[in-house]
């Protein structure tokens, strides 16, 4: 194998390829990216079995191959190279060469054959749609799943079509996430089920896309396919928690207050708080109050009264400050509508301005 490409572009192929190589002790090549030259072009591959992607980097291929190597080593190396703009690779006993007019580099390379195939979907099911679109309804929920693999379904996001709405959920049964994002009535976007693990790498793979995408679907996978890219993920075979039976219908009180007001507060709040992250919020609309104050004995207390807008019956209630703090990076409005049913029922969290985003945060019981 020898080709010659420009090094910004082959540094950015590899990027998105490293980010998707395992740690698979077993199975050492999956920390490896795969290279193979053919006709006009370079195409990287890197898996962890669960995932898989491809990126096609334009080349001048003098002789075609195909090579197993440390992306990491590899990109750390080119990132040191300022003042090249093409660079030359090769193979050479066994080993890769990497050669610029200045710079002569050796990189130990493992048996391309070892490298295990990534599945390319040839589905009847799919769609074109815009991958910011995509981006944002993960990115806006993903935190929210649960962590533990335990119950497969709730360590993944939830994408499924609701009229004109593609809706993203997760939850890891302490607080759940929902975002609605417009899409043409007429776009069939079959239910899916996808590990969080893998959202966090198809988020990455796809924020910098602008073109349309690709995707296709079958019962045990999922892929992406742009110009440049392929990318698969595994999907779960299981059923997701009827998850609308635990919105409440009815709330007893809402509060309206300056989202930045509820983050400088919780932020904080965090330093007073105890080991269980516990915060307690106190609405009396009756002295057109709003309170959050937390306590911790070895620290001090905290209180913090802020201007807002209660309507309702009183209320006093103890949260995971975590919980609540991470879905202010998926509501664009500058006011929070908070929405509680009283003791031992959720809070339930919408921007003023924009419904499309829903959180719902269970109380603590202590």
């Amino acid at each position: 194998m020898k080709i010659e490409c420009i090094k910004d572009k082959l540094i950015e192929g590899i990027a998105k390829a490293d980010r998707l190589t395992g740690k698979n002790l077993s199975l050492p090549i999956l920390s490896c990216i795969h290279m193979k030259a053919s006709k006009s072009a370079l195409t990287i591959r890197a898996t962890n079995l669960d995932c898989g992607i491809e990126i096609v980097v334009p080349a001048k291929v003098s002789e075609e191959g195909e090579i197993a190597l440390h992306g990491a080593v590899l990109s750390s190396l080119l990132s040191g190279l300022h003042r090249e703009k093409n660079i030359t690779l090769e193979t050479k006993d066994g080993n890769a060469l990497v050669s610029t007019p200045s710079n002569t580099t050796l990189i130990k390379t493992f048996s391309p054959e070892d490298f295990p195939s990534i599945p390319k979907l040839e589905s009847q099911k799919t769609i074109e749609i815009n991958p910011k679109t995509l981006v944002k309804g993960l990115k806006s929920v993903v935190y929210s799943a649960s962590t533990s693999s335990i119950k497969p379904e709730l360590a993944s996001v939830y994408i499924y079509k609701d009229g004109s709405d593609l809706v993203f959920v997760s939850t890891d049964s302490f607080r759940l996430a929902e975002k609605k994002v417009k899409v043409k009535d007429t776009l069939d976007f079959p239910s899916v089920i996808i590990p969080a693990k893998n959202v966090l790498d198809i988020i990455k793979s796809l924020e910098t896309s602008t073109e349309d995408i690709q995707v296709l679907f079958d019962k045990n996978q999922i892929a992406f396919e742009a110009k440049d890219m392929y990318l698969m993920s595994r999907v779960v075979d299981a059923t997701f928690p009827d998850y609308k039976q635990i919105v409440p219908k009815a709330f007893i009180t809402e509060v309206i207050v300056l989202k930045q007001d509820l983050v400088d507060s919780l932020k904080t709040s965090n330093v007073f708080s105890d080991k269980f992250n516990q915060v307690n919020i106190k609405a009396t609309p009756s002295k057109k109050s709003f309170v959050v104050s937390t306590k911790n004995s070895d620290v001090g207390e905290y209180t913090n009264s802020m201007d807002a807008s209660v309507t309702g019956q009183d209320v006093d209630i103890n949260f995971n400050y975590r919980y609540i703090a991470d879905c202010f990076q998926s509501i664009d409005a500058d006011s929070l509508s908070l929405s509680l049913g009283g003791a031992n029922k959720p809070l339930v969290i919408h921007g003023v301005t924009d419904r499309s985003f829903m959180y719902l945060v269970m109380p603590m019981n202590r």
